[in-house]
């Protein structure tokens, strides 16, 4: 997991296509709150784009939610997508770990995203503009409050992991 703030972009820690979709999306959106919420395919750069393109290799989910307490969120891990977690609005914490998972302890309800019994390791606290990349395979639980829920608005960019493979 990497943490971030998009007022201090760093390209030397950040994978170049990673560095590329913040820089872009911070480029051409000058008022983040007015995005609708929803799915959004984004452009794959050409210099990302392997030779044969996966469905759905990258776009974005706009949403507005309520944090929950972290005893009620159920930690959560991708195998196909790597999140890159954008804080609009609002606080949130996002736990991390335990690091090892077995897929077949795991529920799998929808496409690309599996639930975990096991509580989180540690939680990292976000403020808006703050960020987190979570690769593929890495246990997270976003959406929690330590304290009070609370309305957040966030981004979450979905990047299929064949966009990231050396050879592209």
């Amino acid at each position: 997991m990497f943490i971030g703030n998009l007022q201090e972009l760093d390209d030397c820690l950040l994978h170049p296509l990673i560095a590329t979709v913040l820089r872009d999306f911070v480029a051409t959106n000058a008022d983040v709150l007015a995005l609708p919420k929803g799915k959004t395919d984004l452009t794959v750069p050409a210099q990302f784009a392997p030779a044969e393109l996966p469905q759905d290799p990258l776009f974005m989910i706009v949403s507005m939610d309520t944090s929950q307490l972290v005893i009620e969120r159920r930690p959560e891990f991708h195998d196909t997508y790597l999140d890159i977690q954008l804080l609009l609005s609002g606080e949130e914490w996002i736990g991390c770990g335990p690091h090892a998972i077995t897929l077949d302890r795991s529920d799998n309800p929808h496409p690309d995203l599996y639930f975990m019994d096991e509580p989180a390791t540690s939680y990292i606290g976000l403020q808006p503009g703050d960020f987190v990349v979570i690769a593929p395979g890495e246990l997270h639980t976003p959406l929690c409050t330590l304290t009070e829920p609370g309305e957040l608005r966030k981004i979450v960019f979905k990047v299929h992991k064949a966009l990231l493979s050396p050879s592209v």
